[in-house]
């Protein structure tokens, strides 16, 4: 506490219980010079030492800890919250302090012409016109997508510009330096390249055809030659047998011609036997002359025979040798042709292609690049002059953001003029809400407008509704409300000034009788110099101050001395 209170200084903790509507209990236990809050889930009698949770009153920075508002929240049923902060969308997490004003209702709030919903302005206004709103609809900010800053706008998007000129600056002089001839274009190279890439692939099928007759040529030759080495040596065997047919034939008319001169011999000696040959000496050569010319003309035709059959195969196989060297010679042009096609024509013509292909291809990547710095320069172009206008101001500068909820609006109003009623409001009692001024206007006036007495009951009277409707239509509220000094303008203080006079005894009157018929699951407290009627004390838990005169046996304040 940064005011010492003189009936505080004996205590050095601060200890709050609450209960809620589950018949549940909730201690809070602080030092009065500050520090962190211990909770207990039970009544203060009922504490046992050390069994408190930690808890820190406010979080900072990006910190999870477990504080005062997420303990409270909690204990209160009411949900997490994400709300919007100010008009870029940023968003921060509702606090208790951030309903503040709507509960909790000081003797000065309550006679000021500010909004009983922002309170003393500040740099939560935003936030708090978003608590109320949040309390109306139960539906938070938790979707908004932030908007930049202005001036991290303006240095985001002057940052931009930059980067764009560095990149549109060697796009633009590439687009100067570059040459562009009358016919050269993408479409009239694409087209060149359809018909080369046609010719080359024509030339291939050609070259490939050539291929495949000059492997067939080949393995023609081949046979051939293979054919004609086999003929070449049956034709040497069949020479050799013919030869040999010849000395057979020849060694055969040497016998037959030696049996027939057999006879004429003179007696010299035998060849054979080397005797005399007397007309006793003979040989069996002799004897059988005739049988030998016969069997040697036998032979011979037969040779004769064989003979004529060999020639035969001769001439065959040199029928066969003129076959195969007409193959031969055939498959050898074939392949000096298919060569010469190949070699003198179609490789030429394809490297040819070839070449003019890469050459296009090359150009075509130059004119496509050229082209993709064309469209980029007009991209980045475009998006330089969007930002520009950015920077001078052209674009919207403000978001609109949704309205209150008109429905519960409407309702709230409701709620508030039945408290009026009830309080029996001079006038027909008819209540709006100004979405400007953040406050209510009954019967067509602003609140700010009447004197500090009926402020103070048209605050109270508001705050009630709000209480009301939240717990009749299950939205966020702590479910208690305290008010200091509903009913006693203000006369003295930092706002100086007269009072407008009391409050009517109608109106005060039945603000007493009202507090009887306060519904269950809610809690009013009213702090007051002006006592109640007898029976609405007795109705009501009622505690008397008496102050630092009063008699012996009451109450002096609200801290109690120490005995």
């Amino acid at each position: 506490m940064k005011k010492r209170i003189e009936e505080a200084e004996p205590y050095s903790q601060l200890l709050v219980e609450f209960e809620n509507s589950e018949a549940q209990f909730l201690t809070l236990e602080r030092s009065l010079s500050g520090g962190d809050i211990a909770a207990y889930a039970s009544r203060i009698n009922d504490i046992k030492p050390g069994s408190g949770e930690r808890i820190v009153p406010k979080r900072s920075g990006k910190s999870q800890a477990k504080d005062v508002t997420e303990i409270l929240f909690a204990f209160a049923d009411i949900k997490e919250a994400t709300l919007r902060k100010n008009d870029r969308g940023d968003v921060n997490r509702l606090t208790i302090r951030t309903m503040l004003p709507l509960f909790l209702v000081d003797e000065i709030s309550i006679i000021d012409e500010r909004s009983p919903i922002t309170g003393r302005l500040g740099f939560d206004a935003t936030a708090r016109k978003r608590a109320f709103a949040y309390m109306l609809s139960g539906k938070d900010d938790a979707g908004i997508i932030a908007s930049e800053r202005k001036d991290i706008a303006a240095a985001r998007l002057n940052a931009q510009l930059s980067v764009i000129s560095d990149i549109l600056t060697p796009i633009e002089q590439r687009l100067q330096s570059r040459t562009q001839h009358a016919d050269d274009s993408i479409e009239r190279i694409d087209k060149t390249i359809q018909a080369l890439s046609q010719s080359l692939a024509d030339h291939s099928e050609e070259r490939e055809t050539l291929e495949n007759e000059r492997r067939d040529a080949i393995a023609l030759v081949q046979h051939a030659e293979s054919q004609l080495l086999a003929i070449t040596e049956l034709q040497r065997q069949y020479n050799l047998l013919a030869e040999r047919y010849r000395s057979d034939l020849d060694r055969l008319d040497f016998i037959t011609e030696g049996a027939h001169f057999f006879d004429g011999l003179q007696e010299v000696r035998c060849p054979l036997c080397d005797q005399l040959m007397s007309p006793e000496h003979s040989h069996k050569a002799s004897e059988r002359r005739i049988e030998v010319y016969e069997a040697a003309r036998a032979e011979a035709s037969k040779i004769r025979a064989h003979s004529n059959d060999l020639r035969e195969a001769i001439k065959t196989l040199e029928l066969l040798r003129s076959a195969r060297e007409t193959e031969r010679n055939a498959g050898q042009d074939t392949i000096k042709r298919t060569d010469s096609r190949i070699r003198s024509i179609l490789a030429p013509a394809m490297q040819d292609d070839n070449t003019r292909l890469d050459r296009l291809f090359s150009r075509r990547v130059e004119l496509e690049a050229a082209r993709s710095d064309e469209v980029q320069a007009s991209d980045l172009r475009g998006l330089k002059e969007k930002i520009e206008s950015e920077v001078s101001g052209r674009s919207p500068s403000s978001q609109k953001w949704e309205p209150l909820p008109a429905g519960a609006l409407r309702k709230l109003c409701a709620e508030v003029e039945g408290v009026l009623k009830e309080w029996k409001w001079e006038g027909e009692g008819r209540v709006e809400f100004d979405e400007t001024e953040y406050d209510i206007k009954v019967d067509g006036q602003r609140r700010q407008s009447h004197g500090k007495g009926v402020r103070a009951v048209l605050y109270s009277a508001f705050v009630i509704a709000v209480l009301r409707y939240c717990h009749t239509n299950g939205r966020p509220h702590p479910g208690t409300l305290v008010i200091d000094s509903p009913l006693t303008s203000y006369k003295k203080g930092k706002t100086g000034g007269k009072s407008d006079g009391p409050v009517s005894e109608g109106i005060e009157s039945a603000f007493w009788q009202a507090l009887r018929r306060t519904p269950t699951g809610v809690q009013i407290i009213i702090i007051e110099n002006k006592e109640p009627p007898p029976e609405v004390a007795e109705a009501v838990h009622y505690e008397w101050f008496a102050g630092k005169n009063g008699p012996p046996g009451e109450r002096k304040g609200f801290i109690t001395a120490q005995s």
